[in-house]
């Protein structure tokens, strides 16, 4: 996340058409998605780029793309790690019966129910938090971009 004051000065920068200055404020400050944003914007700005807008935008989206390429890995695992463990669950009853109850056998296949459904949540439970954790700062990211983006950018479109 670009910080307030950093965001701050950057603005007063741009409104005084100081671009190289406000790029170097970013520079030196952050690597955020809306840092990247902002350096493209104030470098195609500064060469003059005639449709400077949607390569801006373009970027926007490619950001986002960035920030969702594993969360959909994460998430799969955390649906179906619980899952995996059920079915082990279910596995482990299964032959818990075949076995017949009171022998050796039934004591096994109950043991691994309960592993297999131990194991599943052990999963599952971190994943899930993970998930949790990245898909809220996926957010935050995108509406720090999307503040940058109605903050900043009007003011280096007025500009000519």
């Amino acid at each position: 996340m670009i910080p307030s004051e950093v965001f701050k000065r950057v603005r007063e920068l741009v409104r005084e058409k100081k671009y190289d200055d406000a790029k170097d404020v970013i520079g030196n400050e952050t690597q955020s998605p809306a840092s990247v944003l902002l350096l493209l914007s104030l470098e195609l700005k500064r060469r003059n780029v005639e449709y400077w807008e949607d390569d801006v935008r373009q970027e926007g989206f490619r950001q986002i793309y960035l920030m969702e390429k594993y969360l959909t890995g994460l998430g799969t695992i955390a649906t179906i790690a619980p899952l995996l463990g059920v079915l082990g669950t279910v596995i482990g009853i299964v032959r818990s019966f075949a076995e017949g109850a009171g022998t050796k056998g039934a004591e096994v296949g109950i043991s691994e129910a309960l592993v297999t459904t131990a194991m599943g949540l052990g999963v599952a439970i971190p994943a899930y938090i993970f998930y949790n954790y990245f898909s809220r700062m996926k957010e935050e990211r995108i509406t720090e971009m999307e503040n940058v983006t109605d903050l900043v950018l009007p003011h280096l479109s007025k500009s000519k």
